[in-house]
């Protein structure tokens, strides 16, 4: 593990504090909402981009610990990769699916 990836998962860290507070705030006000209204404000830009934004940092971070946990507990070097590797795979393809997901809403 390098400086520079604990740098980012702390500042990851920091930055999903307000995030998830104010996607908490927003799904909270979601759920006094009727279907329809429901169906309607994730479809729209606002809440593409606060349910993107959530997801990214959360699957970003989600990422970087999951790769310090499988450095720390797998010790052989190729298994340790392809583990990295096939969580890296999990983590893009979840979040294109979010993306998807809202897009197609």
């Amino acid at each position: 593990m390098s400086v520079q990836h604990w740098k980012f998962q702390r500042i990851s860290a920091v930055a999903l504090i307000p995030i998830i507070l104010f996607s908490l705030y927003y799904i909270v006000n979601l759920g006094t909402l009727p279907y329809d209204q429901l169906i309607n404000d994730l479809g729209s830009l606002n809440g593409f981009i606060i349910t993107t934004l959530f997801m990214g940092f959360i699957l970003f971070h989600s990422s970087m610990g999951m790769e310090v946990i499988i450095e720390d507990y797998v010790h052989s070097e190729n298994l340790q990769k392809n583990i990295v590797s096939i969580s890296k795979l999990f983590h893009i393809v979840s979040f294109f699916l979010t993306i998807t997901i809202l897009a197609s809403i």
